[in-house]
């Protein structure tokens, strides 16, 4: 059975002895242009392995990118195993937040008609935040999750925003109004949270500094945030060295990386603090 975030619970409830067995999970990111995993072992709180693997171009449609997640599945070993438990994150612009005050379930694509483009045959489902009293809608690769249920039995996904904000929340309290960005090779996450609530989460994509420094000025100016005194943290694929951050902090002056230290990644994994914190955060 593969399951969404609203059943994880359940899911989590594992037998003492089995994990005692086999005490290593399985985390995956999938999107567009590449393919992440770590393996967790939960006895010894460590991340074991940690490896990314980039598609020679970016997927456009559902068979091209199981095409590419097959490769990546013949070439890495690790992914032959048996593991205690599986998670998939789905990395895509095809979502949209709904307070539950709000939510129906019957009605799971109305929300996504004004923002995504949807058919009738498209498979949509729903991340619950609990802390936010809000749910993520969206639409998962189906075709992939059907190869990973066929790979691995029965399995959790999620959507990327969904975890990305929760780490977030888990890894400090946020008073003042503040923004969160996490950058990928083509697009990136923005979100805006005030008093441990959620004021937005969109999805960008990006050609160009200048196009990434834009829609981080955009979210501000709408939201009335003045770049002179909010608080910006990157996360992902970024770097001081890197143009995107050079342009943007002559716009935002409290701009920073995300610095701390992951404890409990393994001897064999070097990987900065801000890069793959959505994998590397979940265990923690």
């Amino acid at each position: 059975m593969v399951i969404g975030l609203h059943y994880m619970m359940q899911c989590l409830e594992m037998n003492r002895d089995t994990l005692q067995k086999n005490p290593k999970r399985l985390s995956i990111q999938l999107s567009s242009d590449g393919f992440s995993f770590c393996v967790y072992n939960s006895q010894n709180n460590s991340y074991e392995l940690l490896k990314t693997v980039l598609f020679s171009y970016k997927a456009t449609s559902p068979t091209a990118l199981l095409q590419e997640v097959k490769s990546v599945f013949e070439n890495e070993e690790t992914l032959h195993n048996s593991f205690n438990e599986v998670l998939l994150i789905h990395h895509n612009n095809l979502n949209t937040f709904v307070p539950q005050a709000y939510f129906d379930e019957r009605v799971l694509n109305n929300y996504l008609e004004h923002s995504v483009k949807t058919f009738d045959n498209d498979f949509v489902t729903f991340d619950v935040l609990e802390s936010l009293k809000a749910n993520n809608v969206y639409i998962p690769f189906v075709n992939i999750n059907n190869f990973i249920f066929d790979s691995f039995g029965s399995f959790t996904y999620l959507h990327s925003s969904t975890v990305f904000i929760e780490n977030i929340l888990k890894s400090k309290n946020i008073y003042e109004k503040e923004m969160f960005v996490n950058v990928y090779k083509n697009d990136f996450q923005c979100v805006v949270i005030e008093n441990n609530e959620l004021i937005l989460s969109n999805h960008f994509t990006h050609a160009t500094k200048e196009d990434f420094v834009y829609y981080i000025l955009f979210v501000a100016e709408q939201l009335k945030m003045n770049p002179n005194e909010f608080n910006l943290t990157l996360y992902g694929e970024i770097e001081e060295e890197f143009e995107l951050y050079q342009l943007l902090y002559r716009y935002v002056r409290n701009v920073e990386i995300y610095a701390k230290l992951n404890t409990n990644l393994g001897l064999d994994i070097h990987c900065l603090p801000q890069k793959h914190f959505n994998l590397l955060q979940l265990h923690l």
